[in-house]
C-alpha cells in the first residue's frame, strides 16, 4: 500500500546500490502516506531519501526524511460535495500549480533535483513531470482508457456496459479531455514556460514520457484495461499491513461489543468537516442499532450533534488496526482508495459515500465487486441508511465477497515474491539507470488518463 511491498521496491532499486532518490508527493495525507511508504524501505536499506513537503502539510513534517520547503499552498478545500467535473479538477490544478510554482522557484530544492539519481513522483500531479523535465530528463504516464469498454473517470459505470452507456462513457471520456485541456493543463503551461522547461517539447509530450510506472491498484478491484507498455507494473496496495494491537482503551472497547461487533466510520483527512445534517442523519440511525460504532469525528463535528451511548467519538483512531480487529463488522466511508484497500484486505465490508473526485469511481467498483453498497449521505435519511447498514449486515454475500478478495489480495501479494518480479524490477531499473531519464511515477487512482 507489508512485507511483499517492500521486498518489491527495495528489489528494484538495488541493482543501483545506494543511491540519492528526491520525493514529491502530492499535497494531501493519503497521497504523502503511499510515497513515504517506499521511502522509508529504500531509507532503511541504505539509500538517500529526500520527500519535500509543503511547511503546511504538518502531518508529514515529522518525518527523518521529510525535507520541508516554503509554501502558501496546501490542501486547500477542494470544492463542495457534489462539485462539477470540470470545477473541481480545474481548481484542483490551480492548487496544484501554485504548490509546484513553490517547488520550482526554490533553488535549494532544485540543486538537489539536479543532484539526484532519481525522481519519484505522484501520477495525479503535473507538477512530477516538470521537476523532473527541468533537469532536463521527461517522466510521466499516460495510461489509454478506452471508452469502448474501460469506465470513465468519474462515470461511475461499471464494464458491463450497454449501446447507451457506451455512448455515456464516450461523453465523459471527452468531458475528461476538455477539463484537462482547458481547465486544468494551462496553469502548467504557464509554470513550464515561466521555467524556461524544455521549450522545445509541449506538455503533453512531457506527460506521456515514462521511465517506470508503479500501479498501486489490483485487478481484484479494477476493470479490465490496456497496459500498452512493459514498464507499467501493478503492484497492489501499498499501504495495508497486518494490524497490530490495539491501545487498552480502544481494546476493551471492541470487546465490550460482544458478539453485535462494531461498526468503523472515518471519513479521512480531506474532507475536514461534515455538514450539520449529515452529521444529525448519521447519528439518528447509528443509536438504531445493537452494534457500537467508532466514529472518526473533529472537534467542530462533535459539539454540532450529540451521540447515543453507542457510539465512541474520537478525533483519530489506528484505521487499518481497527479493521483488523475481529469485532469489526462494517466499514462507513468515503471511498478514498486507501480505505477501501484496508477494508479489503482486512475482509471487512462497507458502505461507501462518495463526496469528490475518483471516490465515485471507487465506490461503483467496490459494488461492483460485490463487498459494498454506495449511498450518498448529502441525500439519504435516517432511515434509508438503517435500511443499508441492515441489508450490509445481514447479507452473508456482501462479507464473503470482502473475504474472498482479501484472499486474492494476500495470494496475489506472496506471488509477487517470487522470482520474476525481483528479475523483471531489477531489469527495469537497470535501464533507468543507464539512460539520461530518471523517474518513477507511483500511480494514486483506479481512473484517470490524459
Amino acid at each position: 500500500m507489508a512485507a511483499l511491498r517492500c521486498i518489491f521496491f527495495f528489489s528494484l532499486f538495488s541493482s543501483c546500490l545506494a543511491a540519492t532518490y528526491v520525493m514529491f508527493p502530492m499535497f494531501g495525507r493519503s497521497h504523502y502516506l503511499v510515497i513515504a511508504k517506499v521511502g522509508e524501505e529504500l531509507s532503511r536499506r541504505g539509500h538517500e531519501v529526500q520527500i519535500f513537503v509543503g511547511n503546511t502539510e504538518t502531518y508529514a513534517l515529522k518525518s527523518p526524511l521529510a525535507r520541508p520547503f516554503n509554501s502558501s499552498h496546501g490542501l486547500k478545500k477542494i470544492g463542495k460535495p457534489g462539485a462539477g467535473l470540470y470545477a473541481l479538477m480545474s481548481h484542483l490544478a490551480t492548487v496544484q500549480a501554485f504548490y509546484c510554482d513553490d517547488i520550482l522557484g526554490n533553488n535549494d530544492v532544485m540543486k538537489a533535483v539536479k543532484h539526484a539519481d532519481l525522481v519519484v513522483g505522484d501520477s495525479l500531479d503535473m507538477c512530477g513531470s516538470l521537476i523532473a523535465d527541468s533537469t532536463p530528463t521527461a517522466h510521466a504516464f499516460a495510461l489509454p482508457l478506452s471508452p469502448a469498454y474501460v469506465p470513465q473517470f468519474q462515470s461511475t459505470l461499471t464494464d458491463k456496459l450497454n449501446f447507451v452507456e457506451r455512448i455515456q462513457n464516450v461523453y465523459q471520456w471527452i468531458v475528461v479531455y476538455l477539463t484537462f485541456h482547458i481547465g486544468m493543463a494551462p496553469p502548467f503551461k504557464e509554470l513550464k514556460n515561466r521555467y524556461n522547461i524544455t521549450p522545445d517539447r509541449s506538455l503533453y509530450e512531457t506527460l506521456v514520457k515514462v521511465d517506470l510506472i508503479i500501479a498501486q491498484m489490483g485487478f481484484f478491484l479494477e476493470y479490465p484495461r490496456l497496459f500498452c507498455r512493459v514498464n507499467t507494473r501493478v503492484v497492489g496496495p501499498l499501504l495495508t499491513s497486518p494490524s497490530k494491537p490495539l491501545p487498552a482503551e480502544l481494546e476493551e472497547f471492541m470487546q465490550s461489543s460482544g458478539d453485535n461487533g462494531v461498526i468503523v466510520v472515518a471519513f479521512g483527512t480531506a474532507l475536514t468537516t461534515l455538514n450539520r445534517d449529515i452529521l444529525a442523519v448519521m447519528a439518528s440511525a447509528f443509536a438504531k442499532f445493537p452494534q457500537k460504532f467508532i466514529w472518526k469525528l473533529n472537534e467542530a463535528e462533535s459539539s454540532a450533534i450529540s451521540v447515543s451511548d453507542n457510539i465512541k467519538a474520537v478525533p483519530w483512531m489506528p484505521q487499518n488496526d481497527i479493521l483488523g480487529h475481529p469485532k469489526t463488522r462494517l466499514f462507513i466511508g468515503h471511498a478514498g482508495l486507501n480505505g477501501i484497500l484496508e477494508s479489503i484486505y482486512h475482509g471487512v465490508p462497507m458502505i461507501c459515500s462518495p463526496f469528490f473526485g475518483d471516490q465515485f469511481d471507487n465506490a461503483q467498483a467496490a459494488r461492483d465487486a460485490g463487498f459494498a453498497e454506495v449511498l450518498h449521505l448529502g441525500k439519504a435519511t435516517a432511515e434509508q441508511l438503517v435500511s443499508v447498514i441492515n441489508t450490509v449486515l445481514t447479507d452473508p454475500s456482501y462479507r464473503e465477497s470482502a473475504v474472498r478478495i482479501s484472499k486474492s489480495i494476500n495470494s496475489c501479494l506472496v506471488r509477487l515474491l517470487k522470482k520474476p518480479l525481483i528479475g523483471w524490477s531489477t531489469r527495469r531499473l537497470k535501464v533507468v539507470c543507464s539512460t539520461s531519464d530518471r523517474g518513477v511515477w507511483i500511480y494514486h487512482s483506479t481512473s484517470f488518463t490524459f
